[in-house]
């Protein structure tokens, strides 16, 4: 059996191969990160009797599935947070060093001698839904920013809108504003418009492509919830399945609760671990918080009011967003839409 270690870079890669008596076989050098370069491996080492090992990192995605594709066995290392210390605790780190690590972490992960912490991989249409909600995210985010520095610079120059304008967001506020003798406004205005059509496109090709997805839909079901948060928590999760109990898709969004005790001081609310991913954090936060403005009477909110007794804001946020999280993986687990409870009222 071969065992290749790949050590992946932007523009170039290099790969060693093994065999079961681990001993290198082969050293392949400074070939591309392209079709071209992972042919001359499919050229020489068939699916049948290799295993293949790289580092989950940039252009990682591209790699498996070049590969998958083909029917080879392969894995991406997970590298992040100090899951593996044998490539990055060394001070002699070279391509060719890296790769001879990464083909003896290969043997030993698929013969079972160790275990490592392996990346996912989602499909490519998965991919693409979830770079179309970073997107959306990112416009979002750009509209919001832009609407402050015209708030700003309009309160610099004594700027107000007309009567019954209540934004800058109406096609009406963006015509006056742009009547008035200020190019640096104009084009704040412009951009923030651009951003404002991006974000429509990107919801409607999010809403076109998860119409007629349950899943999705029963998200939306969740008050405070609509596509754009729908979309981003399932292409995240990328099959519910991969996770056995809430606890373990508590930890995968980065919300499992560390605590350390040292010298007699113990940390009573702990930390999260903050190893999922940033942005659905961002949203499931702002999920509790509209449920604790706008739906008080939700078991949500109560839930959030009980924990607020007990610790401060935002640790009592971050409490209730796993009891969210647990919520999702019992709604996507049974294909089921959000059952609200109401606050039982004494007669």
């Amino acid at each position: 059996m071969n065992y290749i270690g790949i050590d992946v870079h932007k523009l170039i890669c290099t790969a060693v191969v093994m065999n079961d008596d681990d001993k290198v076989i082969d050293q392949i050098i400074d070939f591309g990160t392209n079709d071209e370069g992972f042919s001359f491996i499919t050229e020489h080492y068939s699916p049948e009797d290799s295993y293949i090992l790289f580092e989950n990192l940039t252009t990682a995605h591209r790699v498996y599935h070049f590969f998958k594709d083909r029917g080879y066995r392969v894995e991406g290392l997970n590298t992040g947070n100090g899951c593996v210390t044998e490539i990055s605790n060394t001070d002699f780190k070279t391509d060719l060093e890296d790769a001879t690590k990464l083909a003896r972490m290969c043997k030993d992960h698929f013969t079972g001698r160790r275990e490592y912490s392996m990346a996912h991989f989602a499909e490519i249409d998965s991919m693409k839904a979830k770079e179309l909600c970073r997107v959306l995210n990112d416009c979002s985010e750009q509209r919001d920013k832009l609407n402050l520095r015209i708030q700003a610079y309009m309160d610099l120059f004594g700027i107000k809108l007309p009567k019954g304008l209540k934004n800058v967001y109406s096609n009406k506020a963006m015509k006056y504003l742009r009547s008035l003798d200020h190019l640096a406004l104009t084009i704040m205005v412009d951009d923030i418009e651009s951003a404002m059509n991006h974000i429509e496109k990107a919801k409607a090709g999010l809403e076109e492509l998860y119409k007629d997805n349950e899943d999705v839909q029963n998200l939306m079901s969740i008050k405070g919830i609509a596509i754009q948060t729908a979309a981003t928590i399932y292409t995240v999760v990328d099959n519910i399945e991969r996770f056995e109990t809430p606890e373990s898709l508590v930890s995968y969004v980065g919300l499992k609760i560390t605590r350390h005790e040292s010298g007699g001081n113990r940390d009573l609310h702990g930390h999260i671990n903050k190893r999922g991913d940033p942005l659905v954090r961002k949203y499931l936060a702002n999920v509790v918080v509209k449920h604790q403005m706008y739906y008080p009477d939700s078991d949500l909110a109560k839930f959030y009011s009980r924990k607020k007794e007990e610790m401060p804001h935002w640790k009592a946020v971050t409490a209730a967003m796993r009891k969210l999280v647990c919520i999702i993986w019992a709604m996507l687990t049974r294909h089921q839409v959000y059952r609200f409870k109401p606050a039982v009222r004494s007669s």
